[in-house]
């Protein structure tokens, strides 16, 4: 009972205090929020890259394109070839008016360009997508290079290369959003840290006559090391809502127009598990920035 007293006492006192100086904690709640804002924006720019990249890597595609002078028979003799290779899974021949018709439906503001011109620039090609067991990097370079020596093909490109690159940007984005990340948590850290310090300098007469009557540092302390804790996990609850709304007003507006993820459902918010960690998270920063003002600032006996 007097342990459950105790608690109680702790969190009246807390949410009090909070109230009290409510402006000045609203600088420490913020401060928390925008660290974890900015951690959240990485993670889930991680999180929701790594889903894009898995669903490219399942649909490594490699494009032969054809030499304007290609003769049918060339045609026929490359679709022997791929249907002869393990390495193809399917393919699909798109022809010049085909890829005028693609580019037009890709680029509607550019769909008279190909008017303009003389004749159709764009040359036809083989879509041929990589069976499962040949898709390692290595095994399409080899692939790519084996196709490039075929019957009227003028040119290889392949997918390949951008899951390369985008592997690179995930890793990239995962250490830039550590290294911001971590310095605005050291900055909230030290926000916490001269917001409880203040408050205690402002109840240093009411600590001293508790301390006169007998008050154990469970009840000097405590309202403070809650008082953090409180600010912490109210940052992370406005983190996670401010997370929340540019997910939906931002990046579904802005990524939803892009042809890349057009008609795709890979933009994806975090995860249930991503939200308790956001908000304990900010708790565990609040209860560590206060943590260190107690010990700092509130010396006594126990």
């Amino acid at each position: 009972m007097q342990l459950l007293h105790a608690i109680g006492y702790c969190f009246e006192e807390a949410f009090a205090e909070l109230w009290r100086n409510r402006l000045v904690n609203l600088v420490s709640i913020g401060t928390i929020a925008i660290s974890l804002v900015i951690l959240g924006i990485f993670a889930s720019l991680s999180e929701n890259l790594n889903i894009l990249l898995a669903g490219w890597s399942d649909k490594v595609q490699v494009t032969a394109y054809l030499a304007d002078d290609a003769e049918t028979a060339d045609k026929e003799k490359l679709e022997a070839l791929l249907r002869s290779l393990d390495e193809v899974d399917s393919f699909e021949f798109v022809t010049k008016e085909q890829a005028v018709e693609r580019f037009r439906s890709y680029f509607p503001e550019l769909e008279g360009l190909p008017a303009m011109l003389e004749s159709n620039p764009l040359p036809a090609s083989f879509e041929i997508l990589i069976s499962e067991g040949h898709r390692a990097p290595e095994q399409v370079h080899r692939f790519a290079d084996r196709l490039k020596g075929g019957p009227g093909i003028e040119g290889v490109d392949y997918d390949l290369l951008w899951i390369e690159r985008l592997t690179a940007i995930i890793e990239m984005v995962r250490i830039v959003g550590f290294f911001i990340g971590g310095a605005m948590i050291v900055a909230a850290v030290f926000t916490i840290f001269n917001v409880v310090k203040l408050t205690v300098y402002g109840r240093q007469d009411e600590i001293g006559i508790m301390r006169l009557v007998g008050a154990t540092n469970t009840y000097i302390r405590g309202p403070f090391l809650v008082e953090g804790m409180l600010q912490g996990g109210l940052g992370g609850g406005l983190a996670l809502g401010l997370l929340y709304l540019a997910h939906q007003l931002l990046l579904r507006e802005i990524l939803s127009s892009s042809r890349l993820v057009q008609g795709t459902d890979w933009l994806e918010f975090l995860s249930p598990q991503a939200w308790a960690v956001i908000v304990l998270g900010g708790m565990v920063v609040g209860l560590f920035g206060s943590t260190l003002s107690v010990r700092r600032f509130l010396r006594g006996p126990v």
